[in-house]
C-alpha cells in the first residue's frame, strides 16, 4: 500500500532531534495517529516514539525517518505534510492534511471530513489541497482559511484571523479565496462564506 506524507526540512530535524535525545534505538519511529474528541476542532494529530511498529501498520520511509501509521488510518493520512513552527507565542508541529475539513490555527487540531459522494469527493479533495497553498499567505497576516464543505461546485469556506470584524473585509477575503480556488481548481463554481453553525 502506497502512502505519501512528507516532512518540510524544519520538522524532519525536530523529529531527528527528538529521538537522539530520546536516545532510542535506531530501528524506532514515529507513529502519526489521531485522538478524537480533543483539540479546538475535535480531533488531534498524535505524534509519539514507537521502538517498533504494532502489527498491520504500514511503515512509510520518509528519508532517513521511519513513519508508522495504522492500516486503519491510512487514508486519512495520505498526502499530509508535517511541519514545525516557532512564534514568540507557540512552538510546535503543525499538521496540513488535505482531507480534513479544517484545520485550527492551533496546529495539531482538525475537524474530520465530512463524507459527499463522488464529484463532491474529488472536488472537496482538490479544494483541499488548494487551499492548503493559500492558507500560508493569509497566515502571514494573521487570518486563516479552512474548506467546509462542498455542493454542486460551490465551495464552503470558514474564515478565521485578525481583521475581519468589518463585513467588507470579509466579503473582501472570500473573494481572494475564490479567486485563488477557482484558478487552481477550475470545477469551483464558487466560494462562500460557511454559516455560523457549520
Amino acid at each position: 500500500m502506497s502512502i505519501a506524507i512528507s516532512f518540510t526540512e524544519r520538522a524532519a530535524g525536530q523529529v531527528r532531534a527528538l529521538l537522539n535525545r530520546e536516545g532510542v534505538a535506531p530501528a524506532s519511529g514515529l507513529r502519526v495517529g489521531v485522538d478524537t474528541g480533543g483539540g479546538c476542532a475535535g480531533h488531534r494529530y498524535r505524534l509519539t516514539v514507537e521502538s517498533v511498529p504494532y502489527d498491520g501498520d504500514v511503515v512509510i520511509r520518509v528519508e532517513d525517518l521511519d513513519v508508522f501509521v495504522a492500516a486503519s488510518s491510512v487514508e486519512q493520512f495520505d498526502g499530509m505534510r508535517i511541519d514545525y513552527s516557532e512564534s514568540l507565542m507557540s512552538s510546535g508541529f503543525t499538521f496540513y492534511n488535505p482531507h480534513a475539513r479544517s484545520n485550527c490555527l492551533c496546529g495539531p487540531s482538525f475537524a474530520p471530513p465530512v463524507q459527499p459522494d463522488g464529484v463532491e469527493t474529488s472536488l472537496l479533495q482538490k479544494a483541499n489541497v488548494a487551499i492548503q497553498h493559500i492558507r500560508p499567505h493569509l497566515q502571514l497576516v494573521g487570518r486563516d482559511a479552512s474548506v467546509v464543505g462542498v455542493a454542486d461546485g460551490v465551495v464552503s469556506v470558514r474564515l478565521t484571523g485578525i481583521g475581519l470584524e468589518r463585513e467588507a473585509d470579509v466579503t473582501e477575503l472570500v473573494k481572494t479565496v475564490e479567486r485563488q480556488l477557482k484558478d487552481a481548481v477550475p470545477d469551483v463554481t464558487r466560494v462562500v462564506l460557511a454559516s455560523a453553525g457549520r
